[in-house]
């Protein structure tokens, strides 16, 4: 969706947005990244990759001048690979280079040279299965073998990873993501994720990815899919999580986002609700309370779902089978500024009006 195709915000999105554009701006450190996530330090590449993409999602003004000048900080950096990954010393992965090509196709700034090579450090990590690996072990085994001797899971296709890249329009090989995608989505109509326990994150992009670009009615994938995260939106807006029972800005953001991206009528008023309670939960400061965790499986755990007890906030090496959080509230409160703009582009004005619901802090 190009962020300069927008219809008139109703004042309450059109405030919460503005707030949380001045607090991701202002939250940038002195050379003009973000940083989130401490795994192994700062999340420097990610955070910069996932907080620009979605502020490109705005019209043209602050938050997409922000979005612009952290893709022209990715495009003259470099890791030890072509592509992009966690911080500038960790090897290279298909789904943060995805982000970062993200960032670039919604600028209208994916035709370069260092782009083209991001296209194909991403096309590299295609499966036999038509899924994205997260890492190549030719690129990654010399940094991740200092934990581990083996590595299988790492290696292995992702579903959150292939819908992140199966949202790309210039990857060569997104048809053959987009089927898969099809094929494995869940028969109660959510995707599967591996990097995060949340099931909206992944079931957004890959309802976005098989709806984008295509002027025919989404199909019965895309539909399945909406209809599912409008179903997890409840009476009062909120998405509710194991790790968020109380309510998940990050889960009811992408919630959100699947609901209006195969916009149908039955998901219409779930995602009203979904707006208005994000809008209430903003807190004083623009940013929304961190909840988008992320979680870090061992690396021969190919089934995170399957684990009963996940600890919480370990770092370095001690973070494999810890759930982590973005603890500066950089991936949440951008992920909301990212579902609000695109609610804002297809409900109709009406939609983004306050539910009768009493306020949430």
């Amino acid at each position: 969706m190009n962020g300069a195709q927008r219809l008139p915000l109703d004042e309450s999105v059109r405030q919460a947005l503005g707030a949380a554009t001045e607090f991701l701006r202002s939250a940038r450190d002195e050379n003009g990244w973000w940083n989130d996530y401490e795994v192994r330090g700062p999340g420097q590449f990610w955070a910069t990759a996932f907080v620009g993409a979605c502020l490109a999602e705005l019209p043209d003004g602050p938050g997409r001048a922000a979005a612009a000048g952290s893709w022209q900080l990715l495009r003259r950096s470099r890791g030890p690979s072509d592509g992009w990954g966690y911080c500038p010393r960790v090897p290279g992965d298909a789904d943060i280079t995805s982000w970062v090509l993200r960032l670039a196709e919604a600028l209208g700034e994916d035709t370069g040279p260092r782009a083209d090579e991001g296209y194909r450090f991403v096309a590299a990590h295609l499966q036999p299965d038509d899924g994205i690996s997260s890492y190549l072990p030719q690129i990654a085994q010399p940094f991740l073998e200092r934990v581990a001797p083996r590595w299988d899971a790492w290696y292995a296709s992702h579903p959150c990873v292939t819908a992140a890249a199966a949202g790309l329009r210039r990857l060569p090989i997104r048809e053959r993501l987009l089927d898969r995608l099809r094929r494995i989505q869940r028969p109660d109509g959510a995707w599967p994720a591996y990097w995060w326990p949340d099931r909206e994150y992944p079931t957004a992009l890959a309802v976005e990815a098989l709806t984008a670009d295509r002027a025919d009615p989404p199909g019965p994938s895309a539909r399945h899919g909406a209809r599912w995260a409008a179903a997890r939106i409840g009476p009062d807006g909120a998405v509710r999580t194991a790790q968020e029972p109380a309510g998940s800005a990050f889960a009811t953001a992408f919630a959100l986002r699947a609901a209006v991206a195969a916009a149908a009528e039955p998901t219409a008023d779930a995602a009203r609700r979904a707006v208005a309670y994000l809008t209430d939960s903003q807190r004083a400061d623009g940013s929304w309370r961190p909840t988008a965790w992320c979680r870090v499986p061992g690396p021969l755990e190919r089934d995170p779902d399957a684990r009963q007890h996940w600890e919480r906030g370990r770092r370095g090496k001690a973070a494999l089978g810890s759930l982590v959080l973005d603890g500066n509230a950089l991936y949440t409160t951008a992920s909301v500024v990212a579902a609000l703009a695109r609610a804002a582009a297809v409900l109709a004005p009406s939609a983004t009006a306050r539910a009768d619901h009493a306020p949430h802090a």
